[in-house]
C-alpha cells in the first residue's frame, strides 16, 4: 500500500516545476509504517527521495533523514524548507500540525521521533555491509557514487561484479544494456542467470527446486512475492529492514 501511495503522489507532482518544490515534500503516513524507503521515488530525472518519519506523519526529503535540520535548538521538529510569516502559510507543505519559527515553516508534532538513523531494523544491507535505506530497481535510480545492487543503492566500490547476482559473482558485463546467451543484465550492469537473486542451476526437464521457477533461458530463478524487487541480497542468511531471506538469496 505504501508504494501505491508514493507512486500516486509522484504522478501528481510532475505537474509542478522542479524549482517550485521545497526540499521536503510531505505525505501522510500510518503510525505503524516503517520510515525506511521501500523504493526510491523519481521525478524528472534521477532524483531520489527519502521517506522520513515525523511522529505519525512523514516527509519526503531529497537528503537522508538524519541530515534534516531541526526547527530550533532542542526541538526535534524539522524545517520544511519553506519561508513564512505565519503558520497558515505552512499548511500546504505538511499534513500534520505546523508552525512558523524565525520565518521558516516547521513541523509541529508532539513528541516527534528523531530523523531516522540507518540501522539493521530500518535499512537493507549492501553486499559490502553498508546499510542503505534506499531501494532501486534499475540503473540510474541511485545518487552519484552509488550503484543499484540487488535492489539497494550502495556506495560504488569497483567490486560490484563479485556480488551482482544475488551475492554471487557476475558472469560478464552488460554490453549496451544487454547480455548474450539468454542472460539478464542486472541493475548493476552485469550479466546474471536470473533477473534477480542467484540461480539454483539449470532446469531439469522444465522443473526446479521449491521456490524457483524455470526461466526461458533454462535457469532456475526465484522472485519476491508479486514479483516485487528484492530489498538487497541476504548476507549469511540475514536481511535488514524486517525482510526475510528467501530462495535465490533475496530479501523480500
Amino acid at each position: 500500500m505504501q508504494s501505491l501511495i508514493l507512486l500516486s503522489f509522484v504522478s501528481l507532482s510532475v505537474l509542478a516545476s522542479e524549482e517550485s518544490l521545497p526540499s521536503l515534500i510531505p505525505i501522510l503516513q500510518p503510525e505503524n509504517t516503517s520510515a525506511a524507503v521501500e523504493f526510491p521515488i523519481q521525478r524528472r530525472g534521477r532524483q531520489v527521495y527519502y521517506q522520513c518519519q515525523i511522529g505519525t506523519y512523514s516527509v519526503l526529503s531529497r537528503t537522508p533523514c538524519n541530515t534534516l535540520q531541526s526547527c530550533s535548538a532542542g526541538d526535534r521538529n524539522v524545517k520544511l524548507g519553506v519561508g513564512c510569516n505565519n503558520a497558515v502559510q505552512c499548511t500546504p507543505y505538511f499534513q500534520g500540525p505546523v508552525k512558523c519559527v524565525n520565518s521558516c515553516c516547521c513541523t509541529s508534532v508532539t513528541n516527534p521521533t528523531n530523523p531516522t538513523q540507518p540501522s539493521p531494523s530500518n535499512s537493507g544491507v549492501c553486499y559490502h555491509g553498508q546499510l542503505s535505506q534506499v531501494g532501486c530497481s534499475a540503473r540510474g535510480q541511485c545518487a552519484a557514487g552509488q550503484t543499484c545492487m540487488n535492489g539497494l543503492c550502495c556506495t560504488t566500490t569497483g567490486n560490484e561484479y563479485t556480488a551482482a547476482c544475488g551475492g554471487l559473482a557476475a558472469v560478464n558485463s552488460c554490453t549496451n544494456g544487454g547480455c548474450s546467451g539468454g542472460l539478464f543484465c542486472s541493475s548493476s550492469n552485469y550479466c546474471c542467470e536470473c533477473p534477480v537473486g542467484r540461480t539454483a542451476g539449470r532446469c531439469t526437464n522444465g522443473a526446479c527446486a521449491a521456490g524457483f521457477t524455470c526461466m526461458p533461458n533454462g535457469y532456475c530463478c526465484a522472485s519476491c512475492p508479486n514479483n516485487a524487487m528484492p530489498f538487497g541480497a541476504c548476507r549469511d542468511g540475514v536481511c535488514g529492514n524486517g525482510k526475510t531471506c528467501r530462495a535465490g538469496n533475496i530479501c523480500c
